[in-house]
């Protein structure tokens, strides 16, 4: 009888998860998309769990030192990381790692999907992505276009278009996307591929050109561009995707609940308002959805990192 009054109390005081503030941290410089897309998640699953979201910024080797923190938090489900396609970029593209980027998390969820866009400056003599191809069959590496740097989703995009085009375009690194463009409105690259939520504005204003979009569908925020597939390009389909990790330890009741809050903030109207806004979509995946969602993504980046002949420690 003691003992059942003893776990009656206990059961009675326990405190239902979360009790306190929860960290999420971002691999990425405040301001990106990746940032944008982290806080806009964070406020709406703050606002299901009436408990702050902390959202921490840790920045550096392409997102591998946030997610080394997260990996080594305790396993309470009070550190969470806002993962990102770079969780399996990390493996094929860096040595010695001091984690293992995939199999050292929990995967909880997707949490957005985010389309790139083929842009050009405004005069450039290119109107669509079948004049581009033409061009760049005719004149073989005579073509520029930039990339937020060596091994950057931005990077493998057009790698990626350019063995399924079969074009020659020639690669100028920059380190970031913000000085891409600004070189492609210059007009001293001939294009790039950007993330939607940095070059929807762009389009808007008239300060590029947008001939083409990566994901298998149009944008609702550049409802009259195209995508890269029907522009003479069949299957082409490339998004960043943002989703929710979780260090491997934490409990399976805790990652259980994350999971169906965080589906639910997804699923609520006025998230998915506020990320159209911003040309991003809500992908809510179950843990299961995920993690096989995760394992094609790996398969299918691998493809592309050896075809351009990258090797773990070609990135620094």
């Amino acid at each position: 009888m003691l003992v059942l009054l003893a776990l009656a109390l206990a059961s009675a005081g326990a405190q239902a998860y979360p009790d306190r503030p929860v960290r999420l941290v971002v691999g990425f410089a405040a301001g990106g998309g990746a940032d944008l897309g982290a806080r806009l998640f964070a406020a709406a699953l703050g606002e299901r769990w009436h408990q702050q979201i902390v959202v921490e910024n840790r920045g550096g080797v392409g997102g591998l030192l946030a997610a080394e923190l997260v990996a080594h938090a305790p396993p309470d489900g009070y550190t969470l990381l806002a993962c990102s396609i770079n969780q399996v970029l990390a493996p094929l593209l860096y040595k010695n790692l001091a984690i293992d980027p995939v199999k050292d998390f929990a995967s909880i969820t997707a949490t957005a999907t985010l389309a790139n866009v083929l842009v050009v400056n405004p005069k450039s003599r290119f109107h669509s992505v079948g004049d581009l191809i033409a061009d760049a069959k005719a004149r073989p590496g005579q073509l520029t276009y930039g990339s937020s740097g060596v091994g950057a989703s931005l990077h493998l995009t057009m790698e990626l278009f350019k063995s399924m085009a079969g074009v020659d375009i020639i690669h100028v690194p920059y380190k970031g996307g913000a000085p891409a463009l600004a070189d492609v409105i210059a007009g001293h690259i001939d294009m790039m591929f950007g993330n939607a939520t940095e070059q929807v504005g762009a389009v808007k204003s008239g300060q590029v050109r947008a001939l083409g979009v990566s994901a298998s569908h149009r944008l609702p925020a550049l409802p009259d561009v195209p995508t890269i597939a029907e522009s003479g390009v069949p299957g082409f389909e490339v998004v960043t995707w943002y989703g929710l990790c979780a260090p491997r330890a934490v409990p399976e009741p805790i990652l259980a609940q994350i999971s169906e809050d965080a589906i639910a903030a997804i699923n609520a109207p006025d998230y998915r308002r506020r990320l159209a806004e911003q040309g991003i979509e809500p992908s809510p995946m179950t843990r299961a959805e995920y993690a096989a969602f995760i394992d094609a993504q790996t398969a299918k980046w691998a493809k592309v990192v050896q075809a351009i002949g990258l090797e773990p420690g070609t990135v620094q």
